[in-house]
């Protein structure tokens, strides 16, 4: 085809009908440099990045490098990994140790580290850098980081004798690239550690295959490796997706998680232990539906389900809630396992000894269900799902409308029918000091509160209900940042109290249109025939709910794309 035709849009497009990669081919085989890059220009709102990428890959290293050093081009059309491995990693081996040589701050503008272009070079090129090291005037870390990251069989080819001892220990490292996704630095504990010292290469560990020794060397690496990435395998997913929490999340939780072992009686039995356990992530983590709240969607679907991560930031999905349970309850000797049901993840707790309703002490398995317990803990009221057996949680899967969700169904679970009474249940945290001697639940005092409110306001709708939020928030200072357990709770009020009639009562979550991560934002809408609709939202900061006009509300809050199941719930507040 003429060059010069093909810089008409209109016929490309309109008459001749070419699909935008039949457009693409064409391009990549101009002969003319200068036309390639004319017919980008034109068809830039044709052509989406991976196929701009195509052509520009068949340029010379001179004109990518002009792109490369357009900013604003660059960061807006294409991604980090995009421009790593088509671009940076596409120039000839000279001009991107000039980049090095000359340009590292831009490099850094870009957030792009020079190891993590050397994981995409060839041969040719990772050779050329073994022979350049000394020219590219980069720090020492930065050229042990280059060392390392070179593939194997380049690295097996060196004659260590003609380099410093420095960059023998980062030639003798290894780049794991096909057991996960990304490119990772493989540890070996069992050496100097200090050698991985300042290194940004992410490096990949799993904690609960480590030995105690290996834990306590683990542990001061994470406090000089900030790219190291935690790995916690949940069962229910895929490998291929990354379930990581940082170096510096790892230890805050790992402190946490010490603290609560060190603090447990010894003379405990393992329900007893259980008890505990369960009560204090309930106290710890809140439940976090699964919402698109950013541009990130990797990042949604894994944060809340990263173990370590999950204590750092109080927030979790079902599967990272039991997952946690799952990992601290092996720390002390007790054998549970994760299962999945329909859409929802809890526990099997084996081999656990309960006392009968007839005072007999019985052995075997059990459910647990950390999250939907979450509610019950965080408020001081008695847990449901508490040892329960398979039938007693296949009941909770079904709401007052009859409706089945089906959450703890699962195939072979029907044989466990071991579960713990209720006089049992508060006995046993009753001997925690989590009820008191008589087995009473906390959250007594509060609905006691709440029913005497609802007789002295018995004639006064609005303030009956003004008073009862005073009081929750009062009672319960953190229900802004446990949105999920706070509209069970909240709920359950409502419908139980016996004034409070209301024509219509809505309590959801939304976000902040002015908050880029969507974080949710617990609120209320109540139609009511004596003082009509009102808003309220919760405000994390003052600790209380704002009222708000309609024309306010929708001003300043936007509701999720989706509707949300909330599972988990406490169906009477048991105290």
């Amino acid at each position: 085809m003429n060059q010069e035709r093909l810089t008409d849009k209109h016929y490309i497009l309109d008459i001749l009908g070419l699909s935008r990669f039949e457009l693409t081919e064409i391009i990549k085989k101009l002969p003319d440099e200068e036309y390639k890059k004319k017919c980008l220009e034109i068809y830039d709102d044709i052509l989406y990045d991976t196929l701009k990428l195509r052509i520009i890959r068949t340029l010379s290293s001179s004109s990518k490098l002009k792109i490369i050093f357009d900013y604003n081009y660059i960061k807006k059309e294409f991604t980090k990994y995009a421009i790593v491995d088509d671009l940076l990693a596409s120039l000839d081996p000279e001009d991107l140790c000039y980049i090095f040589s000359q340009h590292r701050e831009y490099l850094e503008k870009l957030n792009i580290y020079p190891y993590e272009i050397m994981f995409h070079l060839n041969t040719e090129s990772q050779n050329y850098f073994i022979a350049n090291i000394e020219k590219t005037k980069l720090s020492l870390n930065e050229k042990r980081e280059i060392l390392a990251s070179l593939d194997d069989e380049v690295k097996q080819n060196v004659n260590l004798e003609a380099f410093p001892e420095e960059y023998k220990t980062a030639l003798k490292m290894h780049i794991n690239k096909k057991k996960y996704a990304h490119e990772f630095l493989e540890v070996d504990l069992d050496k100097n550690i200090e050698d991985y010292y300042g290194l940004r290469i992410p490096m990949k560990i799993i904690p609960e295959e480590l030995t105690e020794e290996q834990t306590i060397i683990f542990k001061r690496l994470c406090r000089s490796c900030p790219n190291i990435k935690v790995i916690s395998p949940i069962p229910t997913v895929p490998l291929e997706i990354e379930i990581y929490s940082t170096s510096d999340e790892y230890i805050e939780a790992e402190q946490w998680i010490d603290s609560l072992i060190d603090n447990l009686n010894p003379q405990y039995s393992n329900l007893q232990k259980i008890a505990v356990i369960d009560n204090a992530i309930g106290k710890k983590v809140s439940y976090s539906p699964n919402l698109k709240k950013n541009d990130e969607e990797e990042e949604d679907y894994i944060n809340p389900r990263a173990l370590w991560k999950i204590i750092s930031c109080g927030y979790g999905t079902c599967e990272g809630i039991a997952n946690l349970e799952r990992y601290i309850l092996k720390r002390v000797g007790i054998a549970s396992e994760l299962v999945s049901g329909h859409a929802h993840a809890f526990l099997i707790l084996k081999d656990i000894s309960l006392i009968s309703e007839d005072g007999k002490e019985v052995i075997g398995d059990t459910i647990l269900d950390p999250t939907w317990n979450l509610s019950a803990h965080r408020f001081g009221a008695k847990p449901n799902t508490f040892c329960i057996s398979y039938k007693e949680a296949r009941k909770q899967d079904i709401n007052e409308n009859g409706e089945d969700h089906y959450c703890h169904r699962k195939s072979g679970l029907e044989n466990i029918t071991l579960e713990l009474d209720e006089n049992n249940l508060r006995n046993l945290f009753a001997s925690v000091g989590i009820a008191d001697n008589d087995g009473i639940f906390p959250i007594k005092q509060f609905i006691e509160k709440s029913k005497e409110l609802d007789k002295i306001y018995a004639d006064d709708t609005e303030k009956n209900f003004k008073k009862q939020l005073e009081l929750f928030s009062i009672s319960f200072p953190d229900f802004a940042t446990c949105q999920i357990s706070s509209i069970k709770i909240l709920s359950d009020i409502f419908s139980n109290t016996e004034n409070l009639k209301f024509d219509q009562c809505i309590i959801n979550i939304v976000y902040n249109r002015e908050d880029k991560n969507k974080e949710p934002v617990l609120y209320l809408c109540i139609d009511s025939s004596t003082f009509g609709r009102k808003f309220y939202y919760a405000d994390k900061s003052k600790k209380q709910f704002i009222e708000a006009s309609l024309e306010e509300f929708t001003k300043q809050f936007e509701c999720y794309e989706s509707d949300i199941f909330y599972s988990g719930r406490i169906k009477t507040l048991g105290n």
